[in-house]
């Protein structure tokens, strides 16, 4: 007779990340829009204003709210890149994946990188985002 799995059941990935909140943060379509939106930039790191461009309708202070629940939840992590070099107005601080969130992801067939990329190639963009989206990235990961 076969003894049954009494090992403790865990929801944390070795990542230190709980699919379970983080699936449950993407109930919300607003952020389950905002990771596909980081996940289609061309350089998989948009700043808050080219989050905004993308996503219109989100008013600045309820896209902050869901991107500190995406942080809270380890999907998204904040970067900043020095501000030497930049002009007024150019992004420092941009939003991205967390490796984490990235597996969790890739292992689930969820925000595939090359369909959302091929989304944002048909969007047309202002010369201020084309500006905002050639500033360069952190690409060190802690």
């Amino acid at each position: 007779m076969s003894r049954p799995d009494t090992s403790p059941v865990t929801h944390v990935d070795r990542d230190g990340l709980d699919p379970i909140r983080a699936f449950s943060a993407l109930d919300d379509t607003t952020r389950a829009n905002v990771v596909g939106t980081i996940v289609g930039h061309p350089k998989g790191a948009p700043s808050k204003k080219e989050l905004e461009y993308y996503n219109p309708s989100v008013a600045s202070s309820t896209l902050t709210g869901h991107l500190n629940r995406l942080e809270a939840v380890g999907l998204v992590e904040a970067v900043e890149r020095d501000r030497d070099g930049l002009d007024r107005g150019q992004p420092y601080r941009f939003f991205r994946l967390t490796d984490a969130a990235r597996e969790l992801f890739d292992r689930n067939g969820l925000f595939d990188p090359d369909a959302y990329r091929s989304l944002f190639a048909e969007v047309e963009k202002t010369d201020e985002i084309e500006a905002a989206e050639a500033v360069e990235r952190p690409t060190a990961r802690d």
